[in-house]
């Protein structure tokens, strides 16, 4: 039965390419050759395509076997290579096989030739065979390392919601629970304070599922973005409208040209500067500063939301962005699922825009992102 053979011939001889050829017929092979006698040649052909097997003389005028060899070797691709010669000193076939040939044979006993390249071919496809089954283990091995960390993220993260949720929940039931069995003996204020808890705390609910569709949209390719013009100063004093009870204990500065105007999807723009200020809050002490800004460049807004808490060092600034990360902090009353920056860098990147944080311990920190001007759209990486 005909077998088909890509052999590269690194012959200066024609009369011994076409003995090597005879030969190869006679051993059942059909081979397409190229013949090649130059390092410029040999590095075409193996640029060119693939080869079963590299077939060389030991001694050409320009050029050697081992040099040859040295060359393939350097191409880093797993092809037998068969010096031949009309005469090699034992030494010299030793010294080729510790070089990496596969076999050396006579030009006066080339009956060799055959089976030397059958079992050479055989090794090659062993060899291959086991390179493959050794790379889908590896990436089995991958797989299962990556479900197992998706299911230990998983489990984080229903406790870490369940937790969250549960919280506020309770402070809800518990106060409008009052309300409704002790109303005869409240009074109109404690009453209503009751229910102003019960509403604020229905807030911060309301923000965490929030964060969590817009998370599950994005995550889905979802998240659609519906583009106008809006200003930005108005979207920040409506935003802290929303907020006034979060920040009342903060000193608010506001550092923005009410004319400026962002090509943004007004709702998610809430949605980011939302996030950004509830953190500067929950990680900044009561009275401290947290300052609000925006400026245009040529072609985008760049607006920012600056505080003065405890600061966050360079490692765990590369963290921030990442699902579930909630940074330690010395006030264990900080509560959050980790989800708000998460949401600000997908929501961001799908404008076309950037985010990113500038901090230092002990010196606050201040988170930056940008949005396109109106006909300024910024191309998504």
């Amino acid at each position: 039965m005909s077998k088909p053979l890509r052999v590269l011939l690194i012959e200066d001889s024609e009369n011994d390419a076409l003995l090597l050829l005879r030969e190869l017929h006679r051993s059942g092979y059909v081979p397409v050759y190229e013949r090649v006698y130059t390092p410029v040649d040999l590095k075409s052909a193996l640029e060119k395509q693939s080869w079963d097997v590299i077939i060389s003389d030991f001694v050409m005028p320009q050029f050697s076997g081992l040099e040859a060899l040295k060359l393939v070797k350097e191409k880093g691709v797993d092809i037998p290579f068969i010096i031949t010669s009309g005469k090699i000193s034992e030494d010299t076939a030793v010294m080729s096989m510790k070089a990496g040939a596969a076999d050396y044979i006579m030009k006066d006993n080339l009956t060799r030739l055959g089976p030397a390249i059958d079992r050479e071919l055989q090794d090659l496809y062993a060899r291959r065979e086991q390179a493959s089954t050794s790379k889908a283990l590896r990436e089995r091995e991958q797989e299962l390392i990556l479900l197992k960390k998706l299911d230990q993220v998983k489990d984080e993260f229903i406790g870490l919601v369940s937790h969250e949720l549960r919280t506020p929940l309770t402070i809800i039931l518990g106060a409008l629970g009052t309300v409704i069995k002790e109303s005869q003996k409240l009074s109109r204020k404690e009453t209503k304070g009751l229910i102003e808890d019960a509403f604020s705390e229905a807030e911060s609910l309301s923000d965490i599922l929030d964060n969590l569709l817009e998370l599950a949209r994005a995550q889905a390719n979802r998240l659609l973005i519906t583009e106008q013009p809006v200003n930005i100063g108005q979207s920040i004093d409506e935003v802290i409208k929303k907020m006034k009870k979060q920040l009342k204990s903060h000193k608010l500065l506001i550092n923005c040209d009410k004319s400026i105007i962002v090509s943004a999807d007004r709702l998610r723009l809430q949605r980011i500067l939302h996030n950004l200020l509830d953190n500067a809050a929950k990680y900044s002490a009561c009275g401290t500063k947290i300052e609000v800004f925006a400026q245009q460049n040529d072609h985008e807004v760049v607006i920012g939301v600056r505080d003065e808490g405890q600061g966050i060092s360079i490692e765990n600034q590369g963290k921030l962005f990442e699902q579930f990360q909630r940074l330690q902090q010395n006030d264990n009353a900080v509560t959050g699922t980790g989800l708000g920056l998460v949401v600000c860098k997908r929501v961001v990147e799908a404008h076309g825009g950037r985010i990113w944080v500038e901090s230092q311990p002990g010196h606050g920190s201040t988170f930056y992102f940008t949005l396109p001007a109106p006909g300024r759209r910024i191309e998504k990486n």
